[in-house]
């Protein structure tokens, strides 16, 4: 069965009482790499509003507060190299898309640009310019149908497949923006 990825870091590396909670949810497990994030795994059926309702009962309990990246299926990056992005946010549980608007907010354009390279490769250049086109024409597939010419059929089948492989549905206005300031900005 597939798993989901919760990457915790806590900015005074104390995880000791966190873990203790985990130990408390049969759902979830941990383990702990070199790079002082732990790294919390959970069956599918774990959604990001159980981690979020987690990181609300460690904040209630322990008064500990952490920054969590719930991860995407299809994320190639290390934890070696989200530590000096996660240690520059605020404190929070972020979804992909929120991780990229923070990223952006932040200005954090060396992780920017790898994180443009890793979906570059994911998709191929026609699904990211398909789902950018769709932005970009206020998202109205016939207009961009139109104008990428392509069949209503082939649009939305790349829609979803970018969806599919990226676990950002482009339209959700919020992810789409993310998606946006990500590319074009």
């Amino acid at each position: 069965m597939d798993k989901r990825y919760l990457y915790v870091f806590n900015k005074e590396s104390d995880y000791k009482q966190i873990i203790a909670l985990i130990d408390l949810d049969q759902r979830i497990r941990y383990y702990k790499n070199d790079t002082d994030i732990l790294i919390v795994e959970a069956d599918l059926d774990y959604t990001l509003s159980d981690f979020e309702n987690f990181r609300e009962f460690v904040l209630g309990e322990l008064l500990v507060d952490f920054v969590g990246l719930f991860v995407p299926k299809n994320f190639d990056f290390s934890p070696d190299e989200l530590k000096p992005v996660l240690g520059k946010i605020n404190y929070g549980i972020y979804d992909i898309a929120n991780f990229i608007l923070e990223i952006s907010i932040n200005k954090l354009d060396g992780f920017k640009k790898k994180l443009k390279n890793h979906y570059y490769n994911l998709v191929g250049i026609e699904n990211l310019n398909t789902a950018l086109g769709f932005i970009e024409n206020n998202f109205n597939a016939s207009s961009t149908s139109k104008q990428l010419y392509l069949h209503r059929n082939t649009l939305n089948y790349r829609l979803d497949n970018f969806h599919q492989k990226t676990e950002i549905d482009i339209k959700n206005f919020k992810m789409a923006m993310a998606l946006y300031l990500l590319f074009k900005r």
